[in-house]
């Protein structure tokens, strides 16, 4: 999840990272500048909550129901959600071994 975080940040806005490292640098001394910090950090947090949901959630459900709530199911498909949703999809559609029943 945080590859494709850092891949869409280096895609569309490549100086970000960047900026990031600079303005930890250096202080903050007008209210102009703290202000545009702020509403620049909240985009990304929003940017970055989007991605959370649209990959970790999918893949807790996945495990949820195929592993019937076994918690250390639901950890890796947490930590590892890119690649638990891959292997679902492989192994449901492209083997077709009746993996999981959702």
């Amino acid at each position: 999840m945080l590859i494709s975080f850092l891949l869409f940040t280096k895609l569309f806005y490549p100086n970000q990272l960047k900026r990031v490292g600079d303005s930890l640098k250096r202080p903050i001394n007008n209210r102009e500048d703290y202000k545009d910090s702020v509403i620049l950090n909240v985009v990304w947090f929003s940017i970055l909550v989007v991605f959370l949901l649209l990959n970790v959630v999918p893949a807790i459900l996945i495990a949820n129901v195929c592993s019937k709530g076994d918690l250390l199911n639901m950890v890796i498909a947490f930590l590892f959600s890119d690649i638990y949703v891959f292997n679902y999809a492989i192994r449901k559609f492209v083997y077709e071994d009746n993996y999981c029943s959702i």
